[in-house]
């Protein structure tokens, strides 16, 4: 925060004085700092600018005007002019602690936040006696802090700000933010809640509730983030970030179709912004998705696309989409055009090569498969899924049945929370049904995700049509798919190569393309 000095009122038109020329120095100076309290900067900086130069003799009162003049350049977010002032100020008078204090704030916005701290440090060294300042230049020192991403001092100072003054809101506010990029979710909350008893203007009122609420939404707190949510946009339903932080709060909660009107409502607030647009209607293609609506998923990505074609997380999103619904060549394109912007992320490019082994195990491609899968985990040794594709294409394509059953260990070994279809399947594949059976139900039992239990549901059928149990099978894939599974991709999955040819499973293809029809 700017610490502002105060200028003195005119309360006369003449001075008695000696000279002329000492009228001369007073009015252009007076004149100049009420021309400032009414934002004339231009005409204050005129009237400073002949004070300034009748005043070059008398070193401590040059140094009072380039400070004002500074003081003006910085309102006009003249930075690097505001610093040359300052800095001339200081070699007329090193102890002038308002010069430090200012320059502080010029670096601070010019982007020096180091240099901003050297002048803080400077400025508290000169206001030991003075609390309601040291807590200004606490907090503004911890706001640089923050800046150089050294959050555990910022926090300490905006600390020490509030020591020196408990009813300072703003570093109740600052120390939240550095709690928040510290990942202390919580106490930013109840910083966030101290700093709304102190800012009364409707804005940063509604700023507050989303910044409180954006915390609560990291633990998972997604109704409460909501509540805050909507105190934002009813103090200032014109912000579009309020929207799209409700929206990812509706999204990570499961209210689809409500994430989806927000990311709408927040579109037209960001079309001069064409990457933030862009990222709106990736959001939206995740939550189409979500809610079963493929080809309208499909037309939101690709203007994602069209806005920024220079985001790899969209081709991402596009393969992944298209491996959904079963268009694995078009998926693997997406796939391995995303992992030309992640090379240097290894973990990343793991990814994607076991993303792109997957379509192409769908698609008999049984060498490019194991090439893909020994790619990602080169890159990524620990990253279990890559062992599970290439140990079934041993398994089943490739009889190697010693090299698949150490890859279906490897993955036993990785994962520790004992829960993917990975560890699952791999277990199953080793010959421990009744472990992976057993796994597959509890995951069903403790998931409230719709979603998460209609794969479950497929998972239990491709297990139940492994083992040649074509009733069960039925039962559980026609659970999924008229839950919104994806026909296409049942079509092409080999683990149901058991049960193609029942009844129960044509009558149900056939009931689903009826449907989709």
């Amino acid at each position: 925060m700017k610490r502002l000095i105060h200028a003195f009122l005119l309360l006369a038109l003449f001075i008695v004085v000696s000279n002329a020329f000492g009228q001369a120095k007073t009015d252009y100076q007076n004149v100049g700092d009420s021309l400032y309290q009414n934002k004339d900067y231009k005409g204050a900086i005129e009237n400073y600018n002949k004070a300034i130069e009748i005043s070059k003799q008398n070193k401590a009162k040059l140094a009072v005007l380039l400070d004002k003049r500074a003081e003006v350049e910085i309102d006009q977010e003249e930075y690097k002019k505001a610093i040359e002032d300052e800095s001339a100020a200081l070699l007329a008078d090193p102890d002038f602690s308002d010069a430090y204090w200012n320059r502080g704030i010029a670096y601070g916005n010019n982007g020096d936040y180091q240099l901003a701290i050297d002048d803080y440090n400077k400025a508290i060294g000169f206001n030991q006696t003075n609390k309601e300042n040291l807590s200004t230049l606490f907090d503004n020192r911890g706001i640089n802090e923050r800046r150089l991403k050294n959050y555990k001092k910022a926090i300490e100072d905006h600390t020490q700000a509030i020591s020196y003054n408990s009813k300072n809101g703003d570093a109740y506010w600052h120390r939240a933010t550095a709690y928040n990029y510290n990942g202390d979710y919580q106490l930013a909350i109840d910083d966030y809640s101290t700093a709304m008893f102190y800012n009364f203007d409707p804005e940063d009122l509604a700023t507050l509730y989303d910044n409180r609420g954006n915390n609560k939404r990291q633990l998972k707190q997604y109704r409460e983030a909501v509540n805050d949510y909507n105190n934002a946009i009813k103090l200032n339903p014109k912000k579009g970030k309020f929207y799209w932080d409700r929206g990812l709060a509706y999204q990570y909660n499961g209210d689809y179709q409500l994430a989806i009107d927000d990311f709408n409502a927040a579109i037209p607030y960001y079309q001069d912004a064409k990457a933030d647009l862009a990222i709106l209607f990736n959001n939206l293609a995740i939550n189409k998705m979500a809610l079963h609506q493929p080809q309208k998923a499909l037309d939101d990505i690709i203007k994602a696309i069209e806005l920024n074609q220079q985001n790899g997380y969209f081709y991402w999103s596009r393969g992944n989409i298209y491996s959904q619904i079963g268009k694995c060549r078009q998926a693997i394109n997406d796939f391995t055009k995303a992992i030309d912007f992640y090379k240097e992320n290894k973990i990343m490019q793991a990814i994607l090569h076991s993303s792109n082994a997957t379509n192409l195990y769908i698609i008999n491609e049984n060498q490019k498969v194991i090439d893909e899968c020994t790619a990602a985990i080169t890159l990524a040794p620990d990253y279990s899924s890559s062992y599970f594709t290439r140990g079934k294409v041993y398994l089943k394509r490739i009889i190697n049945k010693e090299q698949a059953i150490k890859d279906f260990n490897k993955v036993i070994e990785l994962d520790t929370s004992k829960s993917t279809v990975s560890y699952i399947f791999s277990q199953f594949y080793i010959g421990n049904t009744d472990i992976a059976m057993q796994s597959l139900q509890q995951q069903v039992l403790k998931t409230s995700s719709s979603d998460d239990v209609l794969n479950h549901y497929y998972n239990i059928a491709c297990m139940f049509s492994i083992m040649n149990k074509p009733k069960e099978a039925n039962i559980y894939l026609r659970k999924a798919i008229e839950s919104g599974y994806s026909k296409d991709f049942a079509t092409n999955d080999e683990d149901f190569d058991n049960i193609r040819k029942t009844p129960d499973y044509i009558e149900l293809m056939a009931e689903s393309s009826s449907k989709q029809k």
